[in-house]
This record gives structure tokens, C-alpha cells and sequence, in this order.
């Protein structure tokens, strides 16, 4: 993937960030996780194992979590607002024994008094083991992983720092969709063939864009409930095939689907330009036609499950709160233990070992 340097002495030069962004291959040890599209069904599946191990730690009252990475220090660095992803990553980390920072903007950083973002990255390195970032601009963490590994191979740092990314811009939310198929998967079991019916702005949503990357990867179908101005992205339409189906129609995709997955109109990236206006505009007349509530809700099938990564807004009403399809707490809940289980991996631990070893110690307590 490139995206152009910033550059004022001439040409924008392209910055290839493969480098930083390799494939995980049944092993996150080491490696930043910057996108959907570095995993396997099976690595997925090997995060889900270790989710599911962390549960076990997580909600057992005697633990409440597993003393896996002492002394491990990390920084969570949120340069767009955060309710849920900031504060869960740094609640797994506590949960696995380390020290977690969370900083929310960047007005007490150095950056001002002038510091370069590049010197701002390197800096969050020196102090850390492992980095949590979202941006509001595209690939800012790819950006920040690609100095760390410069500053590392030029032995500024005495170890390689691991990215996170947590959110970039309008790219992707990989946590965010890891815990989502998490979900899902503890509700069906499996992945092959589960209908996911996705409402909302589909060109700018970063969870949607993760998620899809995702279901292409584990066999679901998406029924894309699209408005004309906010189209499924052409690359995703090629990466999904014969498992997109595109609709207008919301009520006839919830009487279809496994999953319904809601989205909030991003209106942060509306920008001042007419045709984005123009283009926002459109976008939130049909959100008004998108509204879920508990009458509408009930079209859909009684083992069907309705997900939405929050905040949300008006799509969402408050009466569906009630409705036994609703998972949407359970779906924030499942983020602390998905992101112990990318904590853990990525820095080269098993939780699911780690509860290999408690079982088999208390077997030998009298």
C-alpha cells in the first residue's frame, strides 16, 4: 500500500509500507497488526482461541485476569476522540498484568513546541513495548511503524516497538472487526456462510472496510445495504466477489440475514468542499430511511443477532434494547479479550498456554 509523503521541497514521494505490514502467518510475534488484509482464516481463528482463553481468566472471580506480561509497558496513543477502543486496549493490558498509558489527543505532547509526528512516534517507542494508535488521517499508524522499524534498524531503539492500529482515517478498524467476528462466532460457531446484512456509509466507514476484508477472508456474505453516495469501494467489490450482493432494499436484507451490522453516518470527514457537502447531505436523508427499532427488528430472524460498534446515533433506537437479537453490548464486552489476545500474541505470549499451565498447577495444589 502508498500514500504520498508530504514533501514541500517537490514532488510527493510514495512510502511503501509493505515493509511494515507482512503478513502474520500463524505467527504475530513481533509484527505490527495495521491491517485485515496481513491475516488468514486461520490466524483469525488463533486470535479467537486466545480470546477465548482470556474470557475464561477475565470472568472467573478468583483471577480477573492472567499475570502474563509484567512489567510490559504500553502506550495508547488516541489522536482521534475514543469512548470504547482506547479504554478496552488499555483494560486488556492491565488484565494481562502490564502497565497500560492512555493519551487522548496530543495538545501536552512535544508536538507543541514543533516536534515532527515522525519524532512524536519514535519518542512513544523509547517509552513503550508495544503501541495503540488511531489517527484521523489514512495509515498514520503504518506511518508511525515505519519509523519505529527506521529508528530500530539504525539502532536508535534497542528493540522493535509492535503497532496497533486502532482506527486510520476512513482505511480500517482491524481490532474493531477482530472482535466483531469474535461475536459472531460465538454465536454461530462457525463462519462459512453466515449472512451479514451492512447498513450505512460503506466509503468512509473504517469498521465496515476491516469487516468486509474479513469476511472475504472467512467465507460470509455481505448484503451491502448502499445509498448512491456511499457505494461499496471498488477494491472491496473485487476482493468479496459472488459473496456481495448490493441492495437498496433494508427490510428485505434483514429478512435474509444471520447478522445485522449497523453503522453511524462518520459525518467528521464531510470536509468543506460542495460536492462533499452535497455528497453528505444525500448520505443523511438516507440514514432517516435506515432507522432500526424494535418493530423493524422483528422482521428478522428470531437466532439472527443485530451488531453495532458504537457510538450510535439515531440508526439505533433505544427500543431494541430490549429485543433478545440485540449483541451490541456483548460485542463491546468481547473487545477486552480479543485485545488481550492481540496484546499477547504480538508480543510473543499465549494466553491460552499460560491456562494450560494454571489448569495443570491446580491439579497438583492439595
Amino acid at each position: 500500500m502508498k500514500t504520498p509523503e508530504i514533501n514541500t521541497l517537490g514532488p510527493p514521494e510514495p512510502i511503501d509500507y509493505s515493509v511494515v505490514m507482512e503478513p502474520i502467518n500463524g505467527d504475530p510475534t513481533g509484527k505490527n497488526l495495521l491491517s485485515m488484509r496481513q491475516l488468514s482464516a486461520e490466524d483469525i481463528h488463533l486470535y479467537i482461541e486466545e480470546a477465548y482463553a482470556a474470557e475464561r481468566f477475565v470472568q472467573d472471580p478468583k483471577q480477573r485476569g492472567v499475570a502474563l506480561l509484567s512489567n510490559v509497558e504500553m502506550r495508547v496513543v488516541m489522536r482521534q476522540p475514543s469512548t470504547r477502543t482506547g479504554g478496552s486496549l488499555t483494560a486488556a493490558m492491565h488484565k494481562l498484568g502490564g502497565s497500560a498509558v492512555l493519551i487522548s489527543g496530543m495538545g501536552s505532547s512535544s508536538e507543541a513546541k514543533g516536534e515532527s509526528i515522525e519524532d512524536s512516534w519514535v519518542a512513544f517507542a523509547a517509552q513503550a513495548d508495544i503501541l495503540g494508535i488511531r489517527t484521523e488521517e489514512d495509515r498514520g499508524p503504518a506511518l508511525a511503524a515505519r519509523v519505529i522499524a527506521q529508528a530500530f534498524e539504525q539502532d536508535q531503539l534497542w528493540q522493535s516497538v509492535p503497532v496497533i492500529n486502532l482506527g486510520d482515517g476512513k482505511n480500517e478498524h482491524p481490532t474493531q472487526a477482530l472482535g466483531d467476528e469474535f461475536t459472531i462466532y460465538k454465536q454461530f460457531g462457525q463462519f462459512a456462510g453466515v449472512e451479514v446484512a451492512m447498513v450505512g456509509d460503506h466509503e468512509r466507514y473504517r469498521a465496515h472496510h476491516s469487516f468486509m476484508i474479513g469476511a472475504a477472508i472467512l467465507g460470509m456474505n455481505i448484503i451491502a445495504v448502499e445509498s448512491k453516495a456511499a457505494v461499496v469501494p471498488e477494491d472491496l467489490v473485487e476482493l468479496l466477489g459472488d459473496r456481495l450482493t448490493r441492495t437498496k432494499d433494508l427490510d428485505g436484507a434483514m429478512r435474509y440475514a444471520n447478522v445485522l451490522y449497523l453503522g453511524r453516518n462518520p459525518d467528521e470527514y464531510t470536509g468543506v468542499k460542495k460536492a462533499e457537502a452535497a455528497r453528505s447531505k444525500k448520505l443523511a436523508k438516507d440514514y432517516k430511511g435506515w432507522v432500526v427499532d424494535y418493530q423493524r427488528i422483528q422482521k428478522m430472524p428470531r437466532d439472527s443477532i443485530v451488531l453495532h460498534p458504537r457510538p450510535r446515533r439515531d440508526e439505533l433506537h433505544p427500543s431494541v434494547d430490549i429485543d433478545p437479537r440485540m449483541k451490541d453490548v456483548e460485542q463491546m464486552a468481547n473487545m477486552t479479550p480479543i485485545r488481550m489476545a492481540i496484546i499477547a500474541r504480538h508480543l510473543g505470549r499465549s494466553i491460552k498456554e499460560a491456562e494450560i499451565i494454571h489448569k495443570d498447577s491446580e491439579k497438583l495444589t492439595p
